[in-house]
């Protein structure tokens, strides 16, 4: 037997610690690989936590509202075999040999049925940290719905409810906002140049926020396959091309705004709903919070018309639209590029504009 860690993982390349939001194991617990054992929150994201091992919980060393920093223990499991490659990589610190279980005393976070009125026969499942928060806000958790499969309404899901803690945390906001600006002194190291244009549409685009994303970023996606210059990158003096388009897409939380990065690959519009659902109550997955090449804002729901948005880090390409106008029934969009001079010049982008409307009106018309 080996006792193996569970430790806070690092969720972003700035993030050097994060928040215990919930612990939904207890000493004593079996625990299976890949099996979701916390929520831990950085800034604007609320991250689940999986295992990588299989086990039984020996100790607990975290409880919620914890500060730790990437790498300190979450909790200690007995795994079967001796763990020839803990520590190697950093990810599991030795830990010391725990107590007996029977002495530990662990915060127990499982789901628990609470009726929804004494007429009602349906229950409600709830964490426990949720109900909490609920009461101590007036939330009717009857009228939220939780964002996993499971059903089980979790302190996330209250972020949009009238007089839930986090849309209201300033604390948080000032931490998203910060995190902001050091991610904006990047774009200082991007030579970048902008066009614009007026983009005429054959008609207007979906109201649905998903349905809109999904065409603007499969119009965007032929845009770049036509144009592998934008798909490319300067390093150490020479050029890359990107492996894959992985764009970040501009959605609004209650924190604030954030970007998801979506890979264009394949069938991404199928994975569009729940992507973008979880990145409205501040839930996005790891694999989609960095490793942008390109970036799609879309403010046509604002009263916005015409953005020129920066790079960040890896991306060389961005797109950014304006609110859509109609004039004697033609209905056009200010449309703005944004590319790293290094790897296009403004010719490049005129034509690349040219192409999005072209592609854009192709996937309009289905």
């Amino acid at each position: 037997m080996a006792n193996t860690a569970v430790v806070m993982p690092k969720m972003s390349m700035t993030m050097t610690e994060g928040e215990v939001v919930e612990i939904l194991i207890a000493v004593g617990d079996q625990v299976s690989a890949g099996q979701v054992v916390a929520v831990v929150g950085t800034d604007k994201t609320d991250m689940e936590v999986e295992s990588d091992h299989a086990g039984k919980v020996l100790e607990v060393s975290a409880k919620p509202g914890d500060v730790l920093e990437v790498g300190a223990p979450l909790f200690v499991l007995e795994t079967e075999g001796e763990d020839l490659l803990a520590g190697l990589f950093g990810s599991a610190p030795e830990v010391a040999e725990p107590a007996p279980a029977a002495d530990q005393v662990s915060p127990v976070a499982v789901a628990s049925e609470v009726p929804v009125a004494p007429e009602s026969t349906k229950p409600i499942m709830a964490m426990p940290g949720a109900r909490r928060q609920a009461r101590d806000a007036g939330i009717d958790l009857g009228s939220v719905s939780a964002a996993s499969a499971s059903g089980v309404i979790k302190q996330s899901d209250l972020a949009g409810s009238v007089g839930g803690s986090k849309a209201a945390d300033p604390d948080r906001e000032l931490k998203a906002r910060a995190l902001i600006a050091k991610v904006v002194t990047s774009a200082l190291e991007i030579p970048q140049i902008s066009l614009s244009k007026k983009v005429t549409i054959s008609k207007p685009l979906p109201k649905d926020f998903v349905a809109r994303a999904g065409l603007l970023l499969a119009a965007w996606q032929k845009t770049i396959a036509s144009s592998p210059k934008l798909n490319t990158r300067f390093v150490d003096g020479g050029f890359v091309s990107n492996p894959e388009v992985r764009a970040a897409y501009l959605v609004e939380t209650a924190l604030g705004f954030v970007s998801p990065v979506i890979s264009l690959a394949g069938d991404f519009a199928s994975g569009l709903p729940t992507l973008l659902a979880a990145a409205r109550i501040n839930k996005i997955p790891l694999e989609s919070l960095s490793g942008a090449t390109t970036s799609v804002t879309d403010l046509s729901g604002f009263e916005v018309s015409q953005a020129n948005t920066l790079l960040f880090g890896s991306q060389t390409s961005g797109l950014n639209l304006g609110k859509a106008e109609e004039v004697n029934q033609v209905i056009t969009i200010d449309v703005t590029i944004v590319l790293d001079h290094r790897i296009a010049d403004a010719g490049d982008g005129a034509r690349a504009l040219g192409l999005f409307e072209k592609y854009l009106n192709e996937v309009l018309g289905g």
